[in-house]
């Protein structure tokens, strides 16, 4: 193994040797570092393969005697591939390896598809003339910058011995991302001393290739005193690069920004890459909608919330469906963290009055006239019941992607909207299937944190994993979760648990946003697409025809994604009308039940165990602690310490103890004379009889330890008493140990 990893470092070893390679890694570690640090977008961890790709495939076709277009060519797919691979997810899971191409064909379909429509979703906005809150592009270019400013710093170094040109492209590199996002200085000054020493070492390489050309001789020395003199070089430069941003160059900056075509590109950069804001890469949405929070109204978090019996809309409505059941949708979640839901909002598009909103085409629905008069705040957010397909008035549209809406926002408190509810029947959703929906909406709406425990992938199995199609598993597990509990005073979960598989297993109690988000996880671990949606929930009319909504109305619930006819609500939450129950367009879902062709047993499974919640052993553990370190305690006192004689030890265990006693030896004492001295002190203890048999007891030993030490000590004999003195001493110590108690009690009468 040795020698074949030896051979492998020989034959890998570069011409220049591998100082240069360190130097360039070291370089490329500090670009990486402070573009990591910048957090430009959620992606922009994309530097790091995209860099290690240039590094490696630049220093390997250089090396190569291929012509210079032909290895760009090379380098340039290459650099695609390698970004777009990265970006879009392509690189499959083992798992995915392992299924062979019946897995990887979805898998890269999907995956694919979403990439696709997210930068079909930011040309859309850019090229419309709109802004874009889309970040893939971005990182696209990121990466893509990253990938051939180190093919060309490879290039430069192995093919010509030059890195000056390479180095220097990555200088700006990293002033530009050092200037827009306020990352510390070091990153630079490192870079400079590096830059400099692998400068100077490559103009030694080729120095010494041209001498060995022309077979020149030199001093190897001359190695060592270019190098010294580098780190000179380099520690000047670098102390120079920290002592630089204290001169001003502010004027300049205004002065460049003052250009009229450098102020219209950066207002076309600002339009099409809104969404870098240095934002920590977490998904955000516009005015911080989404982000952190652990539930999407964090407000119900805590104890018993505060809602209060306030108006906050009155509406209208023009339809001869019943609406119960149906919510008034404000916006959708996409992003499932494994700690609450976040939102990803990625182009905005004005859509003027009376002008259709460009949704896809969907079968089964029924057009519904609604006008809505908000009158809490002066929020934008324009509620519907359905998905919205016209407004009297000019409003911008929020989309991910192409066609995939998020939420509708615009001016003042009344406006009338056209919107679309979904009339497919139970029947009607049975016959699609999964294999038909839009990739990219597969891909969007299927994505599930790593951290996501198993049992919470097993318990939507057991529920809905047996029935052969997305609407009975979708009602089956609506049913299965309208078992749990129904509570507002509930408490926060806890910060290092997943909260779905909280809600599930241990706490199964809760409110909407609980119920919501464990039907949406549970539907995507079986591969069903589906969202979160958040606004309020119907209520019924007065005599006038108006329907009121109030704060406490605020409900969350789940949205599935079926293949031909779009989203439809489903409503997970106990004591709340599900919302394909009560339509008139179709049967309720008792009369389903009856009706249906198909003889799937929809009987939900029994809620899981709740473990019993037993405190921690804290008493027990501690008494066992304890118990176990007097036993090893009394275990090391009957046991000689490692590397001792038995007789001096002992010998010297018994003067400790006689000192203890008040008895200590006087230096000018033989062995024999503290003996007697000590037998005259046991002496004081005569006249407590209960004493006297210890004591006794106690002589002989201590005639032996003498003995046996001045054995050792003056006569030299090393092998004879070792047993016999450390016997003694264990009948010895605990008379000494009774003298000292008794003399704690005692000690004026001794």
């Amino acid at each position: 193994m040795a020698a074949a990893l030896e051979f492998v470092i020989r034959r890998a070893r570069p011409r220049e040797g591998w100082l240069p390679v360190l130097l360039l890694v070291a370089i490329l570690s500090c670009l990486n570092a402070a573009v990591l640090e910048a957090t430009w977008v959620p992606e922009n961890k994309i530097v790091i393969p995209a860099t290690v790709g240039g590094l490696l495939l630049g220093t390997i076709l250089a090396k190569r005697p291929l012509s210079t277009l032909f290895a760009w060519v090379l380098l340039t797919l290459y650099g695609a591939l390698i970004s777009v691979v990265v970006l879009a997810d392509l690189w499959p899971s083992w798992s995915a390896l392992a299924g062979g191409w019946a897995t990887l064909r979805p898998y890269w379909l999907q995956h694919g598809a979403l990439f696709l429509d997210r930068v079909g979703g930011w040309g859309t906005a850019v090229f419309g003339g709109q802004s874009s809150q889309e970040t893939i592009v971005f990182a696209l270019g990121l990466g893509l910058i990253g990938y051939f400013l180190t093919a060309f710093t490879s290039w430069q170094i192995f093919r010509h011995y030059r890195p000056l040109a390479g180095l220097v492209g990555m200088g700006l590199a990293l002033a530009f991302n050092g200037y827009f996002s306020g990352v510390q200085i070091w990153w630079i000054a490192i870079f400079v001393g590096l830059a400099a020493l692998l400068t100077a070492v490559m103009h030694f390489t080729a120095l010494a290739n041209s001498w060995d050309a022309h077979q020149v001789d030199y001093s190897d020395e001359v190695r060592t005193d270019l190098f010294l003199h580098a780190v000179v070089i380099a520690a000047l430069l670098l102390a120079l690069a920290v002592a630089l941003p204290s001169f001003s160059i502010r004027q300049l900056v205004r002065a460049f920004q003052q250009q009229p075509t450098v102020q219209q590109a950066e207002a076309l950069l600002e339009r099409a890459f809104a969404g870098v804001e240095n934002n920590g890469g977490q998904p955000r949405g516009r005015d911080g909608v989404g982000g952190s929070g652990i539930l999407p109204r964090q407000f119900l978090l805590g104890n018993a919330p505060e809602l209060y019996e306030t108006v906050v809309m009155t509406a209208v409505i023009q339809s001869e469906a019943n609406l119960t059941g149906l919510h008034w949708r404000a916006l959708s979640y996409d992003v499932y963290t494994g700690r609450g839901w976040a939102l990803s909002e990625e182009r905005i598009e004005p859509i003027m009055a009376n002008d259709p909103l460009p949704l896809p085409e969907v079968a089964a629905t029924t057009a519904v006239s609604q006008t809505v008069h908000w009158l809490q705040d002066a929020r934008l957010t324009r509620y519907t019941l359905g998905l919205p397909q016209q407004f009297d008035q000019p409003v911008d549209t929020i989309w991910r992607g192409q066609s995939d809406l998020v939420r509708v926002i615009g001016d003042g408190p009344r406006y009338m909207v056209l919107a679309q509810l979904s009339q497919a029947t139970p029947d009607m959703l049975r016959e699609t299937a999964v294999a038909n929906v839009p990739p990219q909406i597969l891909a969007r709406y299927t994505a599930l944190p790593d951290e996501l425990p198993q049992r919470v992938h097993d318990l939507a199995q057991e529920v809905a994993g047996g029935l052969d199609n997305p609407y009975d598993q979708a009602r089956a597990l609506e049913r299965f979760l309208r078992q749990y509990e129904y509570s507002l005073d509930v408490e926060r979960p806890p910060s290092n648990v997943d909260p779905v598989d909280h809600f599930l297993f241990t706490q199964q109690t809760g409110y909407c946003d609980f119920y919501a988000s464990a039907m949406v996880v549970m539907a995507r671990t079986l591969g069903l697409p589906a969202r979160l949606g958040v606004g309020y929930a119907t209520q019924p009319t007065d005599a006038d025809g108006v329907q009121v909504i109030y704060q406490i109305n605020g409900h969350s619930w789940a949205e599935l994604y079926f293949a031909g006819f779009g989203w439809v609500e489903f409503e997970p939450t106990a004591t709340f009308a599900t919302s394909l129950t009560s339509r008139s367009a179709a049967p309720t879902f008792d009369q389903f039940e009856e009706s249906a062709s198909s003889t799937t047993d929809l009987t939900p499974p029994p809620l899981p165990t709740v473990e019993a919640q037993r405190p921690f052993p804290w008493t027990q553990l501690v008494i066992l602690g304890l118990l176990a370190g007097l036993i090893r305690w009394l275990w090391r006192r009957g046991q000689l310490p490692a590397g001792q004689d038995a007789v001096v030890w002992s010998y010297g265990r018994w003067q400790q103890n006689a000192t203890k006693l008040g008895q200590p030896p006087n230096p000018s004492q033989t062995p024999q004379e503290f003996l007697a001295a000590f037998q005259s002190y046991l002496e004081r203890y005569g006249r407590f009889p209960w004493l006297i048999k210890h004591l006794e007891h106690m002589q002989p030993h201590l005639v032996n330890l003498t003995s046996f030490y001045v054995r050792r000590r003056y006569a030299g004999d090393e092998e004879s008493g070792r047993l016999t003195a450390w016997q003694s001493w264990q009948n010895v110590k605990r008379p000494l140990w009774l003298l000292r108690i008794v003399r704690l009690f005692v000690k004026s009468k001794v």
